[in-house]
């Protein structure tokens, strides 16, 4: 049952077993998990229910549709460092380039040992990992789908003999349209509203659509439901219909955004830790672009699908990106006819970035005026340095693939590099944070997952220490950034978490 914004007249109140509160990749397969238990679970999301054939090539349409803050969201320190969270039934699943990475064994480890974790181990998780798997069809692409950008940095990898391999990605049938970030037109990206929500909804799940949930409903120190309040999806303003699930558990699945914010404007609520919205953490990444004699068109295949994964465990990833032109230019020197000039070359550059493990952290904060939040973030100087050599590698990189010339993009740095030793500039200059052009990916880590209810909002098994039945299942429970794509893992402990809350019910 889908019930939406037009479906629904005047208030609605349901029971049920279970509520989980977004749609993406922890409250979808979490939501799922339940409902194949027998469970009956309301699944609630705050954004519309989006078929293939409605989406858009055209990004800037795509962000106001999609994006939360029509895609102007930022994290706000020394400097505006943007960061994206979509707001459709599928989460950011529906907008990211379907990158897919298993949580890697030794940080799994160094997570159980800093947090005392229990219960969690490779080999608990590898069946967990399988299913998402299966489910959304995790796979490498073919190269003739993959395109020149991404087969070029899989040639560069091969002659500086660093480690490099094909994404896995959760796709069937990419015809490689290389705008995944607009939403896919094909219907290829196997996102959750693709693959985990209709399987839930086939199993009896119901889902609410264009609801946004304002209160937790806790009686005697456990959760018992929630109320929220639909809103027009063509003005995003909240209407007087309403919705009220009374639920033996309750799951947040929010975000690293999303779920502090709730539990802030629920007075505080679970945050005896006071680690409710601390703790951010992100893969901070940034782009540079090389230019060849070849044409590259980078625009034909898929986006991102190729990476260097040689530096993994020294704290950085290298990964071919493409976005629409008015998103690399962005990334181009020069103004005026220089500028002009580079981008009618627009067929012969080759994009790749670098994405680090950050340890900086920041803090999510509520706002008292609406539901968008304040997110406060500096880049340190430790990931400075990482970033840095981050950089140097993959202007080395796009010299091996051969690159006639590199753009750097960042300041104190030539705008141009012409030689391959000239990648050594970016190592002799004395970089700060305010030196490069980040962006803020996979936001994390804001409802750390601890055993220690000093220092985490939930323990082991996803359930907030300070109220009984209340669950965490997405991306905020991670006590850090892993140094990979994340969704993977966030489906995986999402579905680990709808086991726990079955178990207990």
């Amino acid at each position: 049952m889908i019930a939406t914004f037009n479906d629904v007249k005047g208030g609605v109140r349901v029971e049920a077993d279970a509520v989980v509160v977004g749609s993406g990749a922890g409250g979808a397969p979490a939501a799922h998990r339940l409902a194949s238990a027998g469970k009956s679970v309301v699944l609630v999301e705050e954004g519309s229910y989006v078929k293939p054939e409605e989406f858009t090539t055209d990004f800037m349409t795509a962000m106001r549709r999609l994006y939360r803050d029509n895609g102007m969201r930022a994290m706000v320190g020394t400097m505006l460092i943007p960061t994206m969270q979509a707001r459709v039934v599928g989460g950011t699943t529906v907008v990211n380039s379907a990158i897919c990475f298993r949580l890697p064994d030794d940080v799994l480890a160094e997570w159980v040992e800093a947090e005392r974790l229990q219960g969690l181990s490779p080999e608990v998780l590898a069946p967990l990992f399988d299913q998402v798997e299966h489910m959304t069809n995790i796979s490498v692409e073919p190269d003739e789908v993959l395109g020149r950008n991404n087969l070029l940095l899989r040639d560069a990898c091969a002659r500086l003999s660093w480690r490099g391999e094909k994404a896995a990605r959760n796709s069937r049938d990419c015809k490689g349209c290389g705008v995944c970030m607009s939403g896919c037109t094909e219907g290829a990206k196997m996102s959750t509203d693709r693959t985990y929500v209709p399987a839930f909804l086939e199993r009896g799940g119901a889902l609410y659509t264009d609801c946004r949930i304002e209160e937790i409903l806790v009686e005697n120190g456990r959760a018992r439901g929630v109320r929220g309040t639909f809103i027009d999806p063509r003005t995003l303003a909240p209407s007087s219909k309403t919705l009220e699930v009374r639920a033996k558990a309750v799951v947040l699945s929010g975000g690293a955004m999303g779920t502090p914010v709730l539990l802030q404007k629920n007075n505080n609520l679970a945050n005896s830790s006071g680690q409710v919205g601390r703790n951010l953490y992100n893969h901070t990444a940034t782009g540079m672009t090389g230019f060849f004699d070849e044409e590259v068109r980078a625009w034909e295949g898929v986006n991102q699908g190729y990476c260097c994964v040689e530096f993994r465990r020294s704290g950085f990833l290298i990964e071919v990106f493409w976005a629409s032109p008015d998103v690399i230019g962005i990334r181009l020197p020069g103004f005026g006819l220089r500028h002009k000039e580079m981008m009618a070359r627009l067929a012969h550059i080759a994009g790749w970035g670098a994405m680090i493990r950050a340890k900086s952290t920041g803090r999510v904060i509520a706002s008292k005026k609406n539901w968008s939040p304040a997110i406060r973030y500096s880049m340190n100087q430790r990931d400075a340095r990482l970033m840095q050599l981050a950089m140097k590698a993959t202007a080395d990189l796009l010299f091996a693939g051969g690159a006639r010339f590199v753009c750097p993009g960042i300041n104190k740095v030539p705008s141009e590099l012409h030689r391959a030793v000239d990648t050594r500039l970016i190592m002799d200059a004395d970089l700060r944070p305010t030196d490069f052009n980040p962006i803020g990916n996979h936001p994390l880590g804001t409802c750390r997952m601890s055993e220690d209810p000093k220092r985490g909002v939930v323990n082991s098994r996803g359930e907030t220490h300070d109220v009984h039945g209340l669950y965490i299942a997405d991306g905020s429970i991670f006590p850090n950034a892993p140094g990979v794509n994340p969704q993977v893992t966030i489906m995986a402990l999402g579905t680990l978490v709808g086991g726990y809350v079955a178990e207990s019910l």
